[in-house]
């Protein structure tokens, strides 16, 4: 019982690091701050419409915490930046995935999480980075993650326009379907979205 109690202390206290770690990144540009709780909440809401076990889920949870964990290798000019960024300037930050996968492989607990964070900007056609993986190559938790990052980056208002409501969110998700965004995955959470408030 008391091995038990102290592996369920340690593990919320791994759980709440990776939060105040992935919250930390986020604090370093105001327009993005509570992202990460976001793109959380709404990951694991398409998860609960899928055959997922608890673990999955746990694991998915994680990766959609530290999905962006990598933009801490990033220059403040180029995360702050307000207006379209050069090519070279997005070359650069195409490579947060990767160094949030290289960050996380020093520890052993998150060996499941990698692939999610490495992968969540690959784009079902095969054309996203950093592997250019398409369809099923690409790992389910990053395909969730995709939707769930690109619905809130629509939804909260940035340097250069103002939130998207909800309703024009996923029709403009929806355009991208089969191109960025898996069609099935989707298809489900456009039918979530009266749960999906910001």
């Amino acid at each position: 019982m008391e091995n038990a109690s102290l592996h369920a202390r340690l593990h919320s206290t791994f759980l709440h690091t990776a939060e105040a770690l992935a919250e930390a990144i986020n604090s370093r540009d105001p327009y993005t701050g509570g992202h990460t709780r976001r793109v959380q909440k709404y990951s694991l809401l398409l998860a609960d419409s899928l055959d997922l076990t608890a673990e999955e889920k746990q694991t998915l949870c994680l990766a959609a915490t530290l999905h962006d964990i990598g933009k801490i290798g990033i220059d403040d000019n180029i995360l702050k930046k307000g207006g379209k960024l050069t090519a070279e300037e997005k070359r650069v930050m195409n490579n947060h995935p990767r160094i949030g996968a290289n960050i996380l492989q020093y520890v052993d607990e998150m060996q499941e999480v990698v692939p999610g964070v490495l992968h969540h900007h690959e784009w079902f056609d095969g054309s996203g980075y950093p592997d250019g993986l398409a369809g099923e190559q690409i790992p389910l938790q990053a395909r969730i993650i995709a939707i769930a990052d690109a619905f809130d980056a629509l939804t909260t208002d940035r340097p250069y326009r103002k939130a998207t409501h909800t309703e024009e969110a996923i029709r403009v998700l929806e355009l991208d379907a089969g191109n960025h965004f898996d069609p099935a995955l989707l298809g489900i959470f456009s039918s979530l979205q009266i749960n999906l408030v910001p």
